[in-house]
């Protein structure tokens, strides 16, 4: 736990007898929800479920009848799913915001990317990259790469994972360079994280908290919310590679 004190028995009754929160999110903000686990079910007195995924993803699940308590997503996904009536309308919640990265695996020499130039250059001499295909930098970069005029180059050496880390395949030599949200490559051993896409190239991407229509958990998930503005959480936040909002 980060700052609460441990659980007493009675909490540990409570939460162990009471139907378990619903939250599903994405994978950028995943490493900092197993962090506050803890302090969630503290503050609502609920054991959690999660289900991660890429946005995506979770949106076809979502739209497919999957339901639960909260989302956390990209924030014009919340919107969306707030407009088709899944998500209450107006209960978007900003959270954080996450910049584009790259990495290379550890040892291994850095690249330069400090411009768009850099950049291009690397990405037509590098040998091999992974990218994601449903995730929010995926789905970025394969526009990236199309407005650089490099998408045929670049795709013809690339893997597209349908989900996970990137990182992964660096870190075990089987890709050079992968390209990820900050916090999700800060989910994985192994690699060096050595710059975020340079400016003229990046796009910070919004992650949002959005309520289904169905839950009626409103003082609990009011609890959340008020548990990610705490300085605490906030920290929690920054050291995932994420911009508290």
């Amino acid at each position: 736990m980060i700052f609460f004190k441990l659980r007493t028995r009675k909490m540990t009754t409570m939460t162990s007898n009471l139907k378990p929160l619903k939250i599903f999110s994405t994978l950028a903000v995943r490493n900092v929800l197993k962090t506050i686990t803890p302090d969630i079910e503290h503050v609502t007195g609920r054991a959690v479920e999660f289900d991660y995924g890429a946005t995506v993803q979770l949106c076809e699940r979502i739209r497919a009848g999957a339901r639960g308590d909260i989302v956390f997503a990209v924030a014009n996904a919340i919107d969306e799913l707030a407009g088709e009536g899944i998500l209450r309308a107006s209960s978007r919640i900003d959270l954080v915001s996450s910049d584009v990265g790259m990495a290379v695996k550890q040892g291994a020499s850095a690249p330069d990317i400090s411009t768009v130039e850099a950049l291009k250059a690397t990405l037509l001499a590098t040998p091999s990259i992974v990218m994601s295909k449903q995730g929010a930098s995926g789905l970025y970069f394969a526009g990236l790469i199309k407005r650089l005029g490099i998408e045929q180059e670049v795709l013809a050496k690339a893997t597209v994972l349908a989900e996970g880390l990137t990182g992964e395949p660096v870190a075990r030599g089987e890709a050079v360079l992968a390209v990820q949200q900050m916090s999700e490559l800060m989910q994985v051993s192994g690699i060096n994280i050595f710059a975020k896409l340079p400016p003229a190239a990046q796009q910070s991407t919004i992650f949002s908290l959005g309520i289904f229509k169905e839950s009626t958990e409103d003082q609990a998930i009011s609890a959340i919310a008020a548990l990610m503005r705490t300085p605490a959480v906030i920290e929690v936040i920054r050291g995932q590679g994420l911009d508290p909002l």
